[in-house]
């Protein structure tokens, strides 16, 4: 199973930015959050990317010009 790094992430960074307060503790915890906010960064770029699979559709047929006659009947 591999790491889902963007949601770690978000984690951290919605618990730094709940950490409002002024006091001591507050202020810490959020210095230890950045640092680990930057070191999950520096691990979610570092790692091996999954190769996508590319899915090729069917060429769409171009539109028709006003006025151009269709094949289909009208239903009058």
């Amino acid at each position: 199973m591999t790491t889902t790094f963007p949601a770690v992430r978000r984690h951290l960074e919605e618990a730094y930015r709940l950490l409002g307060g002024n006091d001591e503790l507050s202020e810490r915890t959020r210095q230890a959050l950045d640092i680990l906010i930057d070191a999950l960064l520096a691990a979610e770029y570092r790692a091996p990317r999954r190769s996508a699979t590319i899915i090729d559709f069917p060429a769409q047929p171009k539109p028709r010009k006003r006025g151009q006659m269709s094949s289909q009947p009208t239903g009058k």
